[in-house]
């Protein structure tokens, strides 16, 4: 530990207190006397709540410059603010807690601040709502401990610590199969995350001292800090084994996006969590992934990203139309939107392999959008699950004669989940498409025609489940209501919905709030990491020798 104390800096707060709160509401009324204890838990949630959008107005805060007065679009590649002064937590083996924010985290910042309070009031009613709202709390600060991070010790504890409070939600909140999704869940992405973690211990051991800093790594003569490890010079010597990196690395991240094939846990995930869990599993825990590959993999390893460009095409597209034609047979409403997101996160690799600024701005774009939007539709299936007892689609027609509120939001939802025009996805989609086309020329048509075909499949369905019924003052209501009129979204779900859908809109009107800083970072990083990269290998004729070279 080092000898002087840390100096609390914003990225800090926004990170520990979260965790800190949480762990307190959980853990105080075990320890408190009984009346104690069930005061504490009666205003539990409100105090999860308080400090929920206290970080969400710090978050903005630090957007339009009131605090830190950073200037987001002038942020180029490879420069953070808000940066911390370092502080070394083992530095024998060269751990240190590091954090900062650029143009490629801060949107992230912002949106898990915003998705966190909006998860809590959709799901205000919650059962056992005393440890329910404090594991969002501790969901929110792992979670944007993996964006601010800058040190790879610290990164990889908080890419797990996400695993702990999401699992619980699923496993005690969760629908019948609980258990299963759960343990799926967990086996899956705590796996994968075992290769990335080898992945980074190679990265580790190929370290070297950092100039002005004896005392980090003194034992090892190693450290995890990031940015050092992106400007170090040939970090693994190697090209097989920083191939080989590359690889697990991928695996790591693609998993958790998910990309085909490992995707399967996540509709069975998205089905049985509750609707504050689908929520903020698809709005920021998918991003965790196309985030960390882009940090991390794509920018100290520049030369393998364009060696296996036809392996990003190739998942990208498989996700694409795979996750687009399944979710055309899905009559589960939460599964239809869970395979929507694995399409999505398909767009998100075709963005990075067009290897233009354009597609790399249109993938970090989409990340955002996309975490917008996919809350919005998971709050509506909630919201359907909640009043009509059932996620089926083809139970129910014409509920705009039950649930206008509740038809309205999940309209807006749709709409702006297949790209339409103003709503926050088109721009993403567009972008990508057309530094896809400007890459690999009529390739396009693929997506291109999987969006327009997947777009005809949801118009319809929609049309039939908000709209359509035999009696036009009736329509057709699923059998689990048992002959009761359904009821409309309660307030809180109608005001989280609307702010989500608000948002949807203002994005789509005015991307450039996000779009000029993300636009900015994605020039400067093609300019200083890619183009050189791409000048010294041959894209499409790569050497395969690097196979041997691992095991040598």
């Amino acid at each position: 530990m080092g000898g002087k104390l840390m100096n609390l800096d914003i990225l800090t707060i926004l990170t520990l207190v979260p965790i800190i709160t949480g762990l307190m509401l959980i853990i105080l009324p075990q320890l408190l006397p009984k009346e104690m204890a069930t005061n504490l838990k009666i205003i539990t949630r409100n105090i999860s709540m308080g400090i929920a959008l206290a970080m969400f107005a710090i978050a903005t805060m630090m957007f339009i410059g009131t605090i830190g007065n950073v200037e987001w679009t002038d942020i180029l590649h490879g420069e953070y603010v808000l940066k911390n002064e370092q502080f070394s937590l083992i530095s024998s083996i060269g751990v240190q807690w590091k954090v900062g924010a650029d143009a490629l985290s801060f949107p992230m910042i912002w949106l898990t601040s915003l998705l966190i309070p909006i998860s809590m009031l959709v799901e205000w009613d919650a059962k056992r709502g005393h440890i329910f709202h404090p594991l969002i709390l501790i969901m929110e600060g792992a979670l944007l401990g993996v964006f601010v991070s800058l040190d790879l010790f610290i990164f990889y504890v908080f890419w797990e610590l996400t695993l702990i409070p999401m699992f619980l939600l699923i496993l005690l909140w969760g629908g019948e199969d609980r258990k299963y999704a759960a343990m799926k869940f967990f086996i899956y992405t705590f796996t994968a995350s075992v290769f990335m973690l080898i992945g980074i211990l190679v990265m580790y051991f190929h370290t070297t001292p950092i100039p002005g800093l004896p005392e980090l790594g003194s034992m090892t003569g190693h450290h995890f800090d990031l940015v050092h490890m992106s400007l170090q010079d040939n970090l693994i010597p190697s090209e097989g084994l920083r191939h080989f990196v590359w690889i697990l690395l991928l695996i790591g991240f693609a998993t958790k996006m998910p990309s085909v094939p490992v995707h399967t846990w996540l509709p069975d995930a998205h089905v049985q969590a509750p609707t504050a869990g689908s929520m903020l599993l698809a709005g920021v825990m998918l991003k965790m992934g196309a985030y960390g590959f882009l940090r991390i993999a794509v920018t100290i390893f520049p030369e393998s990203t364009i060696i296996f460009i036809p392996l990003l095409i190739f998942l990208g597209m498989a996700s694409l139309v795979y996750g687009a034609w399944v979710c055309m047979g899905q009559t589960n409403l939460k599964r239809m939107v869970a395979y929507s997101s694995v399409s999505h996160m398909g767009l998100i690799f075709l963005g990075i392999a067009t290897m233009q600024p354009l597609g790399i701005a249109g993938a970090l774009f989409m990340m955002f959008a996309h975490g917008v939007i996919s809350p919005l539709l998971f709050a509506v299936a909630g919201a359907f699950k909640h009043h009509y007892h059932t996620l089926e689609i083809g139970s129910m027609r014409g509920i705009a004669h039950h649930s206008p509120y509740l038809s309205g939001h999940m309209m807006l939802g749709w709409m702006a989940s297949l790209g339409l025009p103003l709503m926050a996805g088109f721009v993403a989609e567009v972008a990508i498409l057309i530094a896809f086309w400007m890459s690999f020329g009529w390739l396009v048509m693929l997506p291109a025609l999987t969006l327009i075909i997947t777009a005809t499949y949801y118009l319809t369905s929609m049309q039939r489940t908000i709209f359509e019924s035999n009696d036009p003052n009736q329509g057709i209501l699923p059998d689990t209501l048992h002959g009761e009129n359904p009821r409309d979204v309660t307030w809180h779900e109608n005001t989280g919905m609307f702010i989500l859908g608000i948002f949807t809109i203002i994005f789509g009107i005015f991307p450039f709030i996000f779009w000029d800083m993300m636009s900015v970072w994605s020039t400067q990083f093609m300019t200083d990491i890619m183009i050189d990269a791409m000048e010294n290998v041959n894209v499409w004729s790569p050497s395969m020798d690097w196979i041997s070279e691992v095991f040598k």
